[in-house]
């Protein structure tokens, strides 16, 4: 795993029983913390709600992947994903949405990992972990499949 990889998920790009009543909330809630962790310009994070609009990014298993662009990623700084669960589920498209990953990335670094969350997601006790833990190392290092 190269250091690039393990930078991708901060501690403090985590954030537990976040409250959000929208989808909108909830991308809004992962542009600010991309924005905070210094990885996006507010550009960026405008731009995730404009993609969501054109295409919705729930997934499935209770998930969402919000992201920008592709004429968004000029305004990413480095290589950033962040972790939002949220306190009570939202409807998302036509899902139930409890966990969102906000997704900051220049090029295609992030598709290793969203094809590890799949497996992840259909593994029940790693979705649980993502799902109920109290401990934002425990998720950072099940996201980046350090664990």
């Amino acid at each position: 795993m190269t250091s690039a990889m393990t930078d991708l998920v901060q501690q403090a790009g985590i954030k537990l029983d976040a409250t959000a009543s929208s989808p909108e909330e909830a991308v809004d809630i992962c542009g600010k913390l991309l924005v905070e962790l210094g990885a996006v310009t507010n550009a960026y994070a405008e731009a995730m709600w404009e993609r969501e609009e054109i295409f919705p990014s729930a997934i499935g298993m209770g998930f969402a992947i919000p992201h920008g662009t592709d004429e968004s990623r000029v305004h990413v700084i480095f290589d950033q994903l962040v972790f939002v669960r949220l306190a009570k589920p939202i409807e998302w498209a036509d899902d139930e949405v409890t966990c969102v990953l906000g997704i900051a990335s220049q090029g295609d670094g992030h598709v290793e990992l969203l094809g590890n969350l799949a497996e992840m997601i259909q593994d029940e006790d790693k979705l649980a972990i993502l799902q109920n833990s109290q401990n934002p190392e425990e998720i950072a290092k099940l996201l980046l499949g350090t664990d």
